[in-house]
């Protein structure tokens, strides 16, 4: 089934409170104007509220068909009329899809803007991390539907995605898509400037370039330890390797680096509640002899407890974001 894409929802959005910019509103007429697909998939939560969206856009498109047929000096009914009749199929069909579905399916978006000079973390529903830079904006769903995960970027974060092979992270910044299945990487992006500066630390990155969200223009592989920049918006310099002290100055302010030696395990639990959001239950000093060594960078939450409860022979359960530690440790 056919979706719409995360960054038209948010446009659709952002037009009913009239907060588009011209080119924004570009892209979602050029969206508007699309071959409907074989299947439809629209948001609503009452029946109500689905033939009120469709009617708006039904005004919206004849209005518009008006407007540019007295541009021209010609008559617009033939345009209106069949603007209306497709209108009525969409109706139909939405209705039926409505009632078969059971019930609506109304994803609320999130938005979350970072203030100057600060580093704001934003746990996503599939547990992917982002350290949202300073007045950078990200605007994400509730939770993640159907086979793809999106969200959109304006400024710069730092991403730590949950490694989901089955549905990959998509983000949408300016005229660029970002696709990975599970990596970590610093995108920053300023459309009006034509700037996409990508530097990939883990894993690899598909980058897209689109003309006003729709044409495709060209692709990017980006690999582990490279980096993608633009100087304006119709060029590219080639990947370059990142340097050791470009990397510290990407995570400096996150708690990305989770690279312990001989660390104690106390200090590394401490560590797990400051980044995971999550808090230890029911330990008295148990593990308080125990150090580990470990590389934990841009590992989930799940698979840094393997590793550290197998270091000290332990066992561990997860509830409701509190972690118990039981059995093994240190002498």
């Amino acid at each position: 089934m056919e979706h719409i894409p995360e960054n038209i929802k948010f446009l659709i959005l952002k037009r009913q409170n009239g907060l588009l910019t011209d080119r924004e509103k570009t892209i979602l007429d050029n969206w508007y104007n699309e071959e409907l697909p074989d299947e439809l998939y629209w948001y609503g939560d009452t029946e109500a509220e689905l033939k009120s969206r469709i009617e708006t856009n039904v005004k919206f498109r004849i209005a518009l068909e008006e407007s540019t047929g007295s541009a021209v000096g010609r008559s617009f009914l033939p345009k209106a009329l069949v603007a209306s009749i497709a209108a009525f199929f969409l109706l139909c069909f939405a209705i039926w899809f409505y009632i078969w579905k059971g019930q609506g399916d109304l994803i609320e978006p999130i938005s979350i803007l970072s203030k100057n000079k600060e580093i704001t973390k934003v746990i996503l529903p599939d547990q992917t991390i982002v350290w949202l830079k300073g007045n950078g904006r990200l605007n994400y769903p509730s939770h993640f539907s159907g086979n793809t995960r999106e969200v959109e970027l304006e400024g710069e974060a730092l991403f730590e995605v949950a490694k989901d092979k089955t549905r990959p992270f998509i983000i949408h910044a300016g005229d660029y898509t970002t696709r990975v299945v599970g990596t970590s990487f610093n995108l920053k992006v300023r459309p009006d400037e034509g700037k996409f500066d990508l530097d990939v630390l883990t894993g690899k990155v598909e980058v897209t370039k689109k003309r006003l969200g729709l044409t495709l223009e060209s692709k990017y592989t980006i690999a582990a330890n490279e980096s993608l920049h633009t100087t304006n918006s119709n060029y590219e310099t080639p990947a370059k390797v990142i340097s050791n002290i470009n990397k510290e100055i990407l995570v400096l302010g996150t708690q990305y680096d989770m690279n312990f030696v001989s660390a104690p395990l106390e200090d590394i639990m401490k560590r797990f509640e400051q980044k995971f959001d999550v808090r230890f239950t029911g330990y008295t000093g148990e593990y308080s002899a125990c150090k580990v060594t470990a590389n934990l960078t841009d590992q989930s939450l799940e698979t840094s407890l393997k590793i550290i409860s197998m270091s000290i022979n332990a066992d561990y359960k997860i509830n409701n974001r509190e972690i118990r530690l039981t059995g093994g440790g240190c002498f």
